[in-house]
């Protein structure tokens, strides 16, 4: 094989990895890389307007399948990457982040934007490696490939997750040795699952016979497993009612009649009831029981009647005192269960309905000419079909929409719940529709966001623009840092910091090229919401809400 430089064998083992486009800012010790991707091995690079954006992008990009590539050059431009990287981190993301360093001779010597660690440099590595699955750093070109293919291998086995390649410029120039043919990264080679016991499986499937109103709580690790189908298969056959995590409402068709929605803080009342007071039975399967999922941990989650798959041990040692935990991987087990004879079953669909009519998630959206948070989203569920796909900024927004946005599955909704980044869908947005229109011409992508997270991420509604990326950002603007405000009046105290001055987002969002109107009421988002998806490209929607209403927060 002809001898390449190290830029070109990077970019021959990213596009061998499957890497299909990557996002990022350039600077000169990184250009090298950013030609060898885009015009010999046909990856193009997205310019996003900050490197923070390129990691959300990258994100975003890869919850909907493959690896993220985020790009950035030495310093600065890498450090701007670590918050998106962290947010792929909590949520099991493979992303992929290479930055470029110094030169090796110029390590210790302040060479420009040097970032080794070596006197008042920062340590770049060391930076990257507390909010990643692993930093690599080659130094010889010999090292240049076996570390970047052990990073992809790294990415995508076991838990998946980000990591990093920091690359010293000097090696983006120098011919590689030659390997032959270079290492294989597209498709590690999986690992065997963790296995349950027989013994637990048939433990298992014996109270699953006797359960009257058995409950399917479905995490991210069903999904990782590629056995959600095989999962919703099994709650019908099992007659269970299904809820879904804080992160997995994204999977849940919320149309199915089994599906009783989200648990956690704000999910809804339904699946809230069920979890934690009405059945008999919770097979909670790859469920990582989180603050939020789980309400805070109360006791009502304590007791045998939690059955928690998961087959990560120190998930399960960590919450230990919530029921019995079988160490094995969610997929493996469901598609063993489902493998056995049911026997009698009851009617799980019957009660999933009961619990609706129980417990439904009435809000009084009157009283005022303003718009409610709540009409907000009915309306925007009347817009929500399999091409398109919501994304949900953190704030009041997002709790609204996980509690009263009906998602169709299929990864038709994204949050980040780990790590909680305000600005992460509104920046992130275009990466999510660019995964879906390598797919499909007709797809387009809602992103919910408040104010203040419009504000820290919308420059890149000009990366939209670039790229033509069909986005709609629906704007709940209320003027103020809703949670925060709520948290100053719940507990008597002056408003500190919370309150935004006046913006006029539609005219930022038209001097960045997008269309853009502001909204006052249902009839005129409906219609917003059309013309959006006529005209195709981005549009921002500043809908103007009542600043009163509070989600109401799930207390067992």
């Amino acid at each position: 094989m002809t001898k390449q430089t190290g830029a070109a064998a990077v970019a021959s083992v990213l596009a061998a990895a499957g890497i299909r486009r990557a996002f990022g800012i350039p600077g000169q010790r990184i250009l090298p890389l950013f030609h060898e991707m885009a015009n010999e091995h046909g990856i193009p690079v997205v310019l996003t307007r900050h490197e923070q954006g390129a990691a959300f992008m990258a994100d975003m990009h890869a919850r909907l399948g493959g690896i993220g590539c985020a790009l950035a050059t030495s310093g600065p431009g890498a450090i701007n990457l670590l918050t998106g990287l962290a947010a792929s981190y909590m949520d099991s993301v493979p992303v992929i982040a290479i930055t470029a360093q110094a030169a090796t001779y110029e390590f210790g010597r302040y060479g420009i934007q040097e970032g080794t660690g070596i006197g008042r440099t920062p340590d770049i590595r060391a930076m990257f490696a507390s909010t990643t699955k692993g930093s690599f750093q080659p130094v010889s070109v010999e090292r240049l490939i076996p570390d970047l293919t052990e990073a992809l291998r790294l990415a995508t086995t076991g838990r998946p997750g980000p990591v990093h390649v920091d690359i010293p410029s000097d090696l983006l120039l120098e011919l590689v040795p030659d390997y032959g043919d270079l290492p294989e990264a597209g498709a590690p080679a999986a690992p065997a699952p963790v296995r349950a016991t027989e013994e637990e499986l048939l433990a298992l499937d014996a109270a699953l016979r006797t359960a009257e109103r058995p409950l399917l709580l479905i995490g991210n690790g069903v999904a990782r497993s590629g056995a959600l189908d095989d999962a919703l298969a099994l709650a019908r056959s099992r007659g269970m009612a299904v809820a879904g995590t804080f992160l997995a409402k994204s999977v849940l068709d919320e149309t199915d009649p089994h599906v009783l929605g989200p648990v956690g803080v704000f999910g809804t009342r339904a699946a809230n009831e069920a979890f934690h007071h009405e059945a008999d039975l919770v097979v909670a399967a790859g469920v990582a029981f989180t603050y939020l999922s789980t309400s805070g941990w109360p006791d009502t989650l304590r007791g045998d009647r939690i059955v928690r798959i998961n087959n990560d041990r120190r998930e399960l040692e960590t919450h230990g005192e919530f029921g019995r935990g079988i160490l094995g991987d969610a997929g493996d087990v469901v598609r063993r269960l489902a493998a056995l004879d049911p026997g009698t079953v009851p009617d799980g669909q019957a009660w999933a309905e009961a619990m609706r009519r129980r417990f439904p998630d009435e809000v009084d959206t009157g009283g005022s000419d303003a718009l409610h948070p709540v009409t907000v989203c009915e309306t925007i569920n009347r817009h929500l079909d399999e091409r398109t796909t919501v994304v949900a900024d953190i704030g009041q927004n997002a709790y609204w929409g996980e509690r009263h946005l009906r998602t169709r599955g299929d990864n038709r909704f994204i949050i980040n719940g780990g790590l909680g980044t305000m600005g992460h869908a509104v920046a992130g947005a275009p990466g999510a529709w660019l995964a879906r229109a390598d797919r499909s011409s007709d797809e387009r992508v809602i992103c919910v966001c408040g104010d203040g997270g419009f504000m820290m991420g919308a420059l890149e509604v000009s990366t939209a623009v670039a790229e033509q990326a069909a986005v709609t950002w629906v704007v709940f603007n209320n003027g103020t840092l809703g949670t925060q405000r709520a948290w100053f009046e719940r507990e008597g105290h002056p408003v500190v910091a919370a309150d935004l001055p006046p913006s006029d987002h539609v005219l930022l969002a038209r001097s960045l090229g997008a269309r853009a109107q502001t909204v006052r009421t249902a009839d005129e988002l409906d219609a917003a919401l059309h013309a959006a998806r006529a005209a195709g490209g981005p549009t921002v929607l500043d809908v103007l809400i009542d600043p009163r209403p509070v989600p109401e927060v799930y207390q067992p």
